[in-house]
Parts: structure tokens; C-alpha cells; sequence
């Protein structure tokens, strides 16, 4: 299997070294140069948990158009404010055979690359785990034994072969992983959605880790406040939440409890972020289907005034 995986950052390469490590052939693709520069030199480093950091040997180009060869599926793992450019600069690693993958944050992925790929082969889905790049060439993953990857085509009900090889070779690197229905994925899309718009973006905003955040008397009714604007939305459109639980506080001896989640870890490096795909699309279908969401409204517009003034923050 060949598995081109375009955004290379902290996720894209968790998700393709384990790729690797059971049995594919993968292509990392990342504008990031120092990344991509110290993987084509030095190997991708990974450490999951605590265990040893492996060093693994891998093909990383900074373009799609340094390679030649069609993928057997492109899976995407760029922030939502890029699925469009690196869609198409992309393309030529496909063709109507080739399976695309988004596994981001957010929803409105799959329907833009449906814009630019075969239509019936587009996989949309969810990871439940988090990382981050400690430095160039070098990533850690924070993975939970319930942790799980899920993923189900956009068209049609039952997983092929193609899907569940896919979920085989995730699951003999040691993750577990699902081709599921697509009557079973929007479910459990739509709490990891909850689950993001209620952490990732107030992480962003107050500047604290999960759990700090998450444990203070004020923290966790704005957190309920959130997930439940969400659920209300995705009720609205006939989806019903995965009963997976609804927020609680973190634990201090979890190892999320000082996890930084990505649109904090953009804030800090005061990089653009995915607030439009999160907390932002709660807040279009919100008004679409006629459900309020002012808590995610709130959140949405307090980071999008953070990131038009960087070089202000005092």
C-alpha cells in the first residue's frame, strides 16, 4: 500500500510512522523545511508515551510535485484553512482508483475534497489521540489504551476491503483501528467535534494546558456549556452523539492533564489556526438549523481577535 500523507506536522507523521510500522510505504509531503530536512536526514523520531523514541527511515518532500508515483490513498492532515490549496497541489498523486483520507479536526473537510477526488472514495473520520513535534524531525504522541482511529467512506454504507486493509495495517502497529458504516461515523465525528470545541480553543484563549483549565470552578461549566451548543447542533441535523461521556475534570495523574491541544499550540507559536472547521462551523450550522451558540460564538471570535493581533499581546 502506498499512503502519500499530506500535512506532515505533528499528527500526519504520528499517524504515518505507524503507517510504516505496519507494513505500508508512505510519503511525507510538508512545506514545513526544517521538518521534512531533518526527516530526510536524520529519520522520523517518534515517541509514544513513555517508551523509547524509534527512529524510523522515510521518504519526506517539502511538494507533491517532487513525486512521481500514484498513491493508493492521500490521506490529509493539514489544518481546515489549508484542505483546499494542498488538495490540489495533490492531485497529481492520484487518480479514480486512489482513496483520500481526512482524519482532521473539524467538519467540512471531506466535502472539499470531494470537490477535487473521485467522490466514492472519499473517507472521512476521527483520532482519538494527540501530539506534538518536540523539534524538527521529532514527534511524540500521547496515547491512551481506549484510544482508537475510526473511519468510514462519505457514500457508501459498508467498508470495503481496501478500507479494512487500511484499518488492518494501523491495527498491527499496535493502534486500534476501525473501518466502520457510514450510518455509524457522523456520531462519533461529532463528539470528537464536541470534545474539541469544548478544550482545544479555551486551551487557546486562557493559555493553559487541559487540565488547569479544565479543573477550575469557572472552567468546566463554560467547558459543559460548549459541548452541549455542539450536541444541540448535530441533534438539529438528526445525528446523535457517541455516548462517550460528557466533560468532566481531568485528573492530575492523566497524562492529558498538561496536554496542550493544537489550536493552543498554534496560538503560542502564533501561527493561523482551524478555528473555522471547530468552533466556527458549530456556529454556521447553529444558524443554519436555527440553534443558538453563543458560547461557541464567543470562543470563535476571541481567537479569531487573538490571531489578527499577534504583535500586540502584551
Amino acid at each position: 500500500m502506498k499512503i502519500a500523507i499530506v500535512g506532515a506536522g505533528a499528527m500526519g507523521s504520528i499517524l504515518g510512522a505507524h503507517f510504516i510500522l505496519g507494513g505500508a510505504k508512505v510519503y511525507f509531503i510538508d512545506p514545513f523545511e526544517a521538518h521534512i530536512k531533518a526527516m530526510q536526514e536524520n529519520g522520523l523520531k517518534i515517541r509514544i508515551n513513555q517508551e523509547e523514541p524509534r527512529n524510523l527511515k522515510v521518504t519526506a518532500v517539502t511538494s507533491a510535485d517532487q513525486l512521481t508515483e500514484k498513491m493508493d490513498l492521500i490521506l490529509f492532515m493539514v489544518k481546515g484553512l489549508y484542505t483546499a490549496s494542498a488538495a490540489e497541489s495533490a492531485r497529481k498523486l492520484a487518480d479514480e482508483k486512489t482513496y483520500c483520507m481526512t482524519l482532521q479536526n473539524g467538519v467540512g473537510n471531506a466535502e472539499i475534497l470531494a470537490e477535487y477526488y473521485n467522490r466514492q472514495r472519499i473517507l472521512a473520520g476521527i483520532v482519538e489521540f494527540g501530539g506534538r513535534i518536540e523539534e524538527p524531525g521529532s514527534v511524540s504522541a500521547l496515547i491512551n489504551p481506549a484510544a482508537k482511529i475510526a473511519f468510514a467512506s462519505t457514500t457508501e454504507e459498508e467498508p470495503d476491503e481496501f478500507m479494512q486493509e487500511t484499518a488492518d495495517t494501523l491495527v498491527r502497529a499496535g493502534l486500534k483501528a476501525f473501518a466502520m458504516k457510514k450510518s455509524q461515523i457522523d456520531s462519533i465525528i461529532w463528539f470528537k467535534l464536541a470534545k474539541n470545541c469544548s478544550g482545544n480553543p479555551i486551551c487557546a484563549v486562557t493559555r493553559l494546558p487541559l487540565g488547569p483549565y479544565n479543573n477550575t470552578e469557572e472552567g468546566l461549566p463554560i467547558e459543559k456549556a460548549v459541548f452541549e451548543e455542539v450536541e444541540a447542533v448535530a441533534n438539529a441535523q438528526g445525528i446523535k452523539l457517541a455516548d462517550q461521556g460528557a466533560p468532566h475534570k481531568i485528573p492530575k495523574e492523566s497524562q492529558m492533564y498538561y496536554h496542550l491541544p493544537s489550536t493552543a499550540q498554534d496560538v503560542k507559536a502564533k501561527k493561523k489556526t482551524e478555528i473555522d472547521f471547530i468552533n466556527g462551523a458549530v456556529v454556521r450550522l447553529g444558524k443554519r438549523y436555527g440553534v443558538p451558540t453563543p458560547y461557541n460564538h464567543m470562543i470563535a471570535a476571541l481567537v479569531k481577535i487573538i490571531e489578527q493581533n499577534y504583535d500586540n499581546q502584551f
